[in-house]
Protein backbone atom coordinates (compact mmCIF):
# COMPACT_ATOMS: atom_id res chain seq x y z
CA UNK A 1 0.00 0.00 0.00
CA UNK A 2 1.44 3.38 -0.97
CA UNK A 3 1.83 6.13 1.70
CA UNK A 4 0.44 9.26 0.38
CA UNK A 5 2.15 12.52 1.49
CA UNK A 6 1.87 16.16 1.10
CA UNK A 7 2.74 17.93 -2.05
CA UNK A 8 5.33 19.97 -2.10
CA UNK A 9 5.38 22.63 -4.77
CA UNK A 10 8.03 24.59 -6.19
CA UNK A 11 7.48 28.77 -6.56
CA UNK A 12 9.13 31.06 -8.55
CA UNK A 13 9.14 34.43 -6.31
CA UNK A 14 10.02 37.72 -7.92
CA UNK A 15 10.31 40.53 -5.48
CA UNK A 16 11.05 38.37 -2.69
CA UNK A 17 13.98 39.98 -0.39
CA UNK A 18 16.20 38.09 1.31
CA UNK A 19 16.98 40.38 4.29
CA UNK A 20 16.40 39.00 7.69
CA UNK A 21 13.09 40.77 8.99
CA UNK A 22 11.72 41.42 6.05
CA UNK A 23 7.36 40.51 5.09
CA UNK A 24 9.01 38.54 2.06
CA UNK A 25 11.54 36.50 3.44
CA UNK A 26 9.06 35.83 6.64
CA UNK A 27 6.79 34.74 3.55
CA UNK A 28 9.26 32.56 2.08
CA UNK A 29 10.35 30.81 4.96
CA UNK A 30 6.42 29.92 5.94
CA UNK A 31 6.54 28.07 2.52
CA UNK A 32 9.87 26.57 3.50
CA UNK A 33 8.77 25.38 6.43
CA UNK A 34 6.01 23.42 4.71
CA UNK A 35 8.04 21.75 2.61
CA UNK A 36 7.86 23.66 -0.91
CA UNK A 37 10.61 25.45 -2.33
CA UNK A 38 11.52 28.78 -3.60
CA UNK A 39 13.15 30.35 -6.74
CA UNK A 40 13.98 33.98 -5.25
CA UNK A 41 14.49 36.70 -7.73
CA UNK A 42 15.35 39.47 -5.46
CA UNK A 43 14.46 43.13 -6.87
CA UNK A 44 17.24 44.71 -4.54
CA UNK A 45 19.91 42.68 -6.42
CA UNK A 46 19.64 44.60 -9.15
CA UNK A 47 18.00 47.37 -7.80
CA UNK A 48 19.70 49.90 -5.22
CA UNK A 49 17.33 51.04 -2.37
CA UNK A 50 18.82 51.87 0.28
CA UNK A 51 21.12 54.80 -1.31
CA UNK A 52 20.91 57.67 0.96
CA UNK A 53 23.81 60.17 -0.28
CA UNK A 54 22.93 62.79 -2.67
CA UNK A 55 24.80 61.86 -5.21
CA UNK A 56 23.87 57.83 -4.85
CA UNK A 57 20.66 59.06 -4.96
CA UNK A 58 20.89 60.97 -8.19
CA UNK A 59 22.52 57.76 -10.07
CA UNK A 60 19.93 55.81 -8.84
CA UNK A 61 17.32 58.15 -10.44
CA UNK A 62 19.18 58.41 -13.61
CA UNK A 63 19.83 54.98 -13.87
CA UNK A 64 16.95 53.50 -12.17
CA UNK A 65 15.16 52.27 -15.90
CA UNK A 66 18.08 50.25 -17.04
CA UNK A 67 17.85 49.31 -13.04
CA UNK A 68 14.40 47.70 -13.50
CA UNK A 69 14.79 46.38 -16.92
CA UNK A 70 17.57 44.14 -16.14
CA UNK A 71 15.42 43.17 -13.47
CA UNK A 72 12.48 42.21 -15.16
CA UNK A 73 14.79 40.43 -18.29
CA UNK A 74 15.94 38.27 -15.02
CA UNK A 75 12.18 37.23 -13.97
CA UNK A 76 12.22 36.32 -17.74
CA UNK A 77 15.22 34.19 -18.22
CA UNK A 78 14.64 32.47 -14.98
CA UNK A 79 10.75 31.43 -15.77
CA UNK A 80 12.39 30.09 -19.55
CA UNK A 81 14.94 28.01 -17.63
CA UNK A 82 13.28 27.00 -14.07
CA UNK A 83 10.74 24.37 -13.19
CA UNK A 84 7.90 25.66 -10.92
CA UNK A 85 5.15 24.74 -9.99
CA UNK A 86 3.26 28.30 -9.54
CA UNK A 87 4.86 32.61 -9.75
CA UNK A 88 3.99 34.14 -6.80
CA UNK A 89 5.32 37.88 -6.79
CA UNK A 90 5.47 39.84 -3.68
CA UNK A 91 4.11 43.37 -4.21
CA UNK A 92 5.79 43.76 -7.64
CA UNK A 93 7.20 47.19 -7.04
CA UNK A 94 9.06 47.18 -10.34
CA UNK A 95 7.69 44.11 -12.39
CA UNK A 96 6.11 45.48 -15.72
CA UNK A 97 2.65 44.22 -16.99
CA UNK A 98 4.12 42.74 -20.16
CA UNK A 99 6.42 41.03 -17.49
CA UNK A 100 3.54 39.20 -16.15
CA UNK A 101 1.54 38.67 -19.41
CA UNK A 102 5.21 37.19 -20.74
CA UNK A 103 5.52 34.53 -17.73
CA UNK A 104 2.22 33.42 -18.39
CA UNK A 105 3.23 31.91 -21.80
CA UNK A 106 3.82 28.75 -19.54
CA UNK A 107 0.51 28.28 -18.53
CA UNK A 108 1.28 28.55 -14.69
CA UNK A 109 -0.86 30.11 -12.23
CA UNK A 110 0.57 33.98 -11.68
CA UNK A 111 0.01 35.48 -8.23
CA UNK A 112 0.42 38.47 -6.50
CA UNK A 113 1.14 39.26 -2.80
CA UNK A 114 0.05 42.63 -2.13
CA UNK A 115 1.15 44.08 1.63
CA UNK A 116 0.13 47.90 1.45
CA UNK A 117 -2.93 50.20 1.93
CA UNK A 118 -3.31 51.34 -1.58
CA UNK A 119 -2.09 49.73 -4.88
CA UNK A 120 -1.29 53.17 -6.50
CA UNK A 121 0.89 54.68 -3.79
CA UNK A 122 4.23 52.92 -5.00
CA UNK A 123 4.45 53.84 -9.17
CA UNK A 124 2.74 52.69 -12.26
CA UNK A 125 3.87 49.25 -12.33
CA UNK A 126 1.87 47.30 -9.77
CA UNK A 127 -1.64 49.23 -11.10
CA UNK A 128 -0.96 48.45 -14.43
CA UNK A 129 0.02 44.81 -13.94
CA UNK A 130 -2.52 43.24 -11.83
CA UNK A 131 -5.65 42.87 -14.18
CA UNK A 132 -2.69 39.72 -15.45
CA UNK A 133 -2.57 37.81 -12.32
CA UNK A 134 -4.45 35.34 -11.57
CA UNK A 135 -5.26 36.20 -7.98
CA UNK A 136 -4.48 38.93 -6.08
CA UNK A 137 -3.79 37.84 -2.13
CA UNK A 138 -4.06 41.08 -0.17
CA UNK A 139 -3.50 41.46 3.35
CA UNK A 140 -6.15 44.64 3.65
CA UNK A 141 -9.25 43.16 4.89
CA UNK A 142 -10.68 46.77 3.02
CA UNK A 143 -9.79 45.71 -0.58
CA UNK A 144 -12.86 44.36 -2.15
CA UNK A 145 -15.18 45.31 -5.08
CA UNK A 146 -14.23 48.43 -5.98
CA UNK A 147 -10.62 47.75 -6.53
CA UNK A 148 -11.73 44.53 -8.20
CA UNK A 149 -13.64 46.81 -10.98
CA UNK A 150 -10.87 49.66 -10.70
CA UNK A 151 -7.83 47.40 -11.39
CA UNK A 152 -10.24 44.73 -13.21
CA UNK A 153 -8.47 42.39 -10.95
CA UNK A 154 -9.57 38.47 -11.62
CA UNK A 155 -9.87 37.29 -8.21
CA UNK A 156 -8.82 38.76 -4.69
CA UNK A 157 -8.42 36.81 -1.40
CA UNK A 158 -7.66 38.35 1.81
CA UNK A 159 -4.47 36.54 3.92
CA UNK A 160 -3.23 38.17 7.44
CA UNK A 161 0.27 39.80 8.11
CA UNK A 162 2.18 37.65 9.78
CA UNK A 163 6.11 38.00 11.96
CA UNK A 164 9.02 36.01 11.29
CA UNK A 165 9.50 33.50 14.25
CA UNK A 166 13.49 33.57 13.25
CA UNK A 167 13.69 37.20 13.69
CA UNK A 168 10.41 38.81 15.96
CA UNK A 169 11.45 37.11 19.03
CA UNK A 170 12.42 37.74 22.60
CA UNK A 171 15.69 39.54 22.83
CA UNK A 172 17.63 39.19 26.46
CA UNK A 173 19.34 42.78 26.71
CA UNK A 174 23.09 43.58 28.17
CA UNK A 175 23.77 46.80 29.74
CA UNK A 176 24.94 48.38 26.60
CA UNK A 177 22.17 47.63 24.09
CA UNK A 178 19.87 48.74 27.34
CA UNK A 179 21.65 52.40 27.49
CA UNK A 180 21.66 52.68 23.51
CA UNK A 181 18.20 51.83 22.74
CA UNK A 182 16.46 51.99 26.10
CA UNK A 183 13.20 54.82 26.07
CA UNK A 184 9.95 54.95 27.29
CA UNK A 185 8.17 54.75 24.26
CA UNK A 186 9.38 54.30 20.48
CA UNK A 187 7.78 53.61 16.92
CA UNK A 188 9.31 52.59 13.99
CA UNK A 189 7.70 53.09 10.85
CA UNK A 190 7.49 55.23 7.72
CA UNK A 191 6.86 59.48 8.19
CA UNK A 192 3.44 60.63 7.32
CA UNK A 193 1.93 63.99 8.50
CA UNK A 194 -0.90 61.82 10.90
CA UNK A 195 2.25 59.68 12.35
CA UNK A 196 3.86 63.36 13.06
CA UNK A 197 0.95 64.66 14.30
CA UNK A 198 0.42 61.75 16.98
CA UNK A 199 4.20 61.96 18.09
CA UNK A 200 4.25 65.76 17.95
CA UNK A 201 1.18 65.51 20.42
CA UNK A 202 2.79 63.06 23.28
CA UNK A 203 6.04 65.18 23.34
CA UNK A 204 4.12 68.16 23.72
CA UNK A 205 1.40 66.40 26.82
CA UNK A 206 4.43 64.02 28.08
CA UNK A 207 7.38 66.37 27.81
CA UNK A 208 9.04 64.01 30.82
CA UNK A 209 8.47 60.79 28.29
CA UNK A 210 11.73 59.60 26.79
CA UNK A 211 10.77 59.18 22.56
CA UNK A 212 12.51 57.80 20.21
CA UNK A 213 11.73 57.00 16.36
CA UNK A 214 12.97 54.45 14.05
CA UNK A 215 12.37 55.09 10.18
CA UNK A 216 12.54 56.32 6.60
CA UNK A 217 11.49 59.27 5.17
CA UNK A 218 11.49 61.23 9.05
CA UNK A 219 13.92 64.19 7.01
CA UNK A 220 10.37 65.28 5.62
CA UNK A 221 9.17 66.01 9.24
CA UNK A 222 8.78 69.40 10.65
CA UNK A 223 11.72 71.66 11.39
CA UNK A 224 10.20 71.68 15.04
CA UNK A 225 9.60 68.25 15.31
CA UNK A 226 13.10 67.01 14.25
CA UNK A 227 14.32 69.58 16.76
CA UNK A 228 12.44 68.18 19.55
CA UNK A 229 13.63 64.64 18.98
CA UNK A 230 17.29 65.80 18.60
CA UNK A 231 19.30 62.57 18.45
CA UNK A 232 16.44 60.07 19.51
CA UNK A 233 15.21 60.91 15.97
CA UNK A 234 17.10 57.32 14.54
CA UNK A 235 17.39 55.75 11.03
CA UNK A 236 15.58 52.85 10.16
CA UNK A 237 15.92 49.58 12.33
CA UNK A 238 15.56 45.99 10.87
CA UNK A 239 15.79 42.46 11.20
CA UNK A 240 17.24 41.52 14.57
CA UNK A 241 18.05 45.73 15.81
CA UNK A 242 14.01 45.96 15.15
CA UNK A 243 13.65 43.44 17.84
CA UNK A 244 15.98 45.13 20.19
CA UNK A 245 14.51 48.60 19.76
CA UNK A 246 10.97 46.36 20.77
CA UNK A 247 12.40 45.05 23.63
CA UNK A 248 14.51 47.48 24.77
CA UNK A 249 11.33 50.28 24.48
CA UNK A 250 8.29 50.37 27.95
CA UNK A 251 5.94 50.86 25.20
CA UNK A 252 6.39 50.52 21.42
CA UNK A 253 3.24 52.68 19.41
CA UNK A 254 1.10 50.71 16.89
CA UNK A 255 0.45 53.69 14.43
CA UNK A 256 -1.00 52.87 11.56
CA UNK A 257 -0.66 54.08 7.69
CA UNK A 258 -3.14 56.10 5.61
CA UNK A 259 -2.70 56.49 1.89
CA UNK A 260 -3.41 58.97 -1.04
CA UNK A 261 -6.85 57.71 -1.36
CA UNK A 262 -8.89 58.49 1.67
CA UNK A 263 -11.02 56.21 1.82
CA UNK A 264 -8.33 53.70 2.76
CA UNK A 265 -6.04 53.39 5.81
CA UNK A 266 -4.70 50.43 7.34
CA UNK A 267 -6.22 48.66 10.34
CA UNK A 268 -3.26 46.24 10.96
CA UNK A 269 0.33 46.44 9.92
CA UNK A 270 3.19 43.73 10.10
CA UNK A 271 4.08 45.23 13.33
CA UNK A 272 0.48 44.78 14.80
CA UNK A 273 2.58 40.76 14.90
CA UNK A 274 6.08 41.98 15.40
CA UNK A 275 5.87 44.02 18.69
CA UNK A 276 3.48 41.18 20.93
CA UNK A 277 6.03 38.62 19.31
CA UNK A 278 9.02 39.71 20.97
CA UNK A 279 7.05 40.30 24.32
CA UNK A 280 7.05 43.45 24.02
CA UNK A 281 4.50 45.51 24.75
CA UNK A 282 2.23 47.16 22.22
CA UNK A 283 -0.06 50.13 22.34
CA UNK A 284 -2.06 50.17 18.68
CA UNK A 285 -4.81 52.18 17.16
CA UNK A 286 -7.72 50.74 17.35
CA UNK A 287 -9.34 48.67 14.71
CA UNK A 288 -12.21 46.13 14.82
CA UNK A 289 -9.32 43.95 13.18
CA UNK A 290 -6.70 44.13 15.42
CA UNK A 291 -9.40 43.18 18.16
CA UNK A 292 -10.15 40.24 16.21
CA UNK A 293 -6.65 39.39 16.74
CA UNK A 294 -5.82 40.62 20.57
CA UNK A 295 -7.77 41.01 23.61
CA UNK A 296 -7.19 44.98 24.56
CA UNK A 297 -6.05 45.23 28.38
CA UNK A 298 -5.39 41.52 28.07
CA UNK A 299 -2.88 41.07 25.50
CA UNK A 300 -2.11 44.31 24.53
CA UNK A 301 -3.33 48.33 24.67
CA UNK A 302 -5.61 50.15 22.57
CA UNK A 303 -6.10 53.65 22.19
CA UNK A 304 -9.12 55.96 20.04
CA UNK A 305 -7.25 59.24 20.21
CA UNK A 306 -4.10 61.21 21.42
CA UNK A 307 -5.62 62.19 24.88
CA UNK A 308 -6.23 58.42 25.76
CA UNK A 309 -2.52 57.85 24.37
CA UNK A 310 -0.93 59.61 26.71
CA UNK A 311 -2.73 58.44 29.68
CA UNK A 312 -1.94 54.79 28.71
CA UNK A 313 1.35 55.39 28.32
CA UNK A 314 1.37 57.41 31.63
CA UNK A 315 -0.58 54.05 33.55
CA UNK A 316 1.59 51.66 31.38
CA UNK A 317 4.58 53.34 33.02
CA UNK A 318 3.64 53.34 36.21
CA UNK A 319 2.55 50.04 36.38
CA UNK A 320 5.43 47.33 35.41
CA UNK A 321 3.92 44.47 36.95
CA UNK A 322 0.42 44.88 35.05
CA UNK A 323 2.27 45.46 31.83
CA UNK A 324 5.18 42.54 32.30
CA UNK A 325 1.28 39.99 32.68
CA UNK A 326 0.30 41.61 29.39
CA UNK A 327 3.38 41.33 27.43
CA UNK A 328 3.53 37.63 28.18
CA UNK A 329 0.09 36.82 27.50
CA UNK A 330 0.36 38.79 24.06
CA UNK A 331 3.21 36.99 23.15
CA UNK A 332 1.67 33.62 24.20
CA UNK A 333 -1.54 33.96 21.72
CA UNK A 334 1.33 34.98 18.91
CA UNK A 335 3.02 31.10 19.45
CA UNK A 336 -0.51 29.99 19.77
CA UNK A 337 -2.18 30.77 17.18
CA UNK A 338 0.31 31.23 15.63
CA UNK A 339 0.76 34.98 13.83
CA UNK A 340 3.46 33.99 11.63
CA UNK A 341 3.06 33.76 7.84
CA UNK A 342 2.10 30.31 7.94
CA UNK A 343 -1.62 31.41 7.75
CA UNK A 344 -0.65 33.02 4.55
CA UNK A 345 1.16 30.57 3.28
CA UNK A 346 -1.53 27.88 3.78
CA UNK A 347 -4.09 29.78 1.85
CA UNK A 348 -1.87 30.49 -1.11
CA UNK A 349 -1.15 26.70 -1.47
CA UNK A 350 -5.06 25.85 -1.26
CA UNK A 351 -5.80 28.23 -3.65
CA UNK A 352 -3.33 27.02 -6.30
CA UNK A 353 -3.86 23.22 -5.48
CA UNK A 354 -7.97 24.01 -6.01
CA UNK A 355 -6.91 23.78 -9.89
CA UNK A 356 -9.38 26.19 -10.88
CA UNK A 357 -6.80 28.77 -12.46
CA UNK A 358 -6.68 27.87 -16.61
CA UNK A 359 -4.73 30.45 -18.22
CA UNK A 360 -7.62 32.63 -19.49
CA UNK A 361 -7.78 33.85 -23.70
CA UNK A 362 -6.93 37.49 -22.26
CA UNK A 363 -3.77 35.64 -20.76
CA UNK A 364 -3.63 33.07 -23.16
CA UNK A 365 -3.25 35.94 -26.46
CA UNK A 366 -1.06 38.47 -23.87
CA UNK A 367 1.36 35.25 -23.45
CA UNK A 368 1.57 34.22 -27.12
CA UNK A 369 1.89 38.22 -28.00
CA UNK A 370 5.27 38.45 -25.74
CA UNK A 371 6.95 34.66 -26.77
CA UNK A 372 9.78 36.23 -28.67
CA UNK A 373 10.63 37.96 -25.85
CA UNK A 374 10.70 35.16 -23.95
CA UNK A 375 13.01 32.65 -26.34
CA UNK A 376 15.29 35.74 -26.88
CA UNK A 377 16.19 34.99 -23.22
CA UNK A 378 15.72 31.48 -23.15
Amino acid sequence: MSVSRAANYTILAPGFAKWWGSDARALAQAFRKLGHAIIEIDEEDYIPFRWEGKASRILRRLFLPLFAADYNRAILEKAANASFDFVLAFKGYFVKAETVAAVRFYQKPVFNFYPDVSFEDHGPNIPGALRHYDCVFTTKSYHGKREIEHFAIQNLEYVRHGFDPEVHRPITLSDEMIRNYGCDVSFVGCWSPEKESRLSYLLEHAPNVSLKVYGVGWEYASGKFKQQLGSNLKPGAFGDELSIVYCASKVNLGLLSSSSDPMLSDQTTARTFQIPATRSLMLHEDTAEVRSCFDDRSEILLFENNEEMVKKINWALQSPEATDAIQQRGYERCQSEPYDYSAAAKKIVRYFEQGSLPVDLIGNRLATHYKPQLETVG
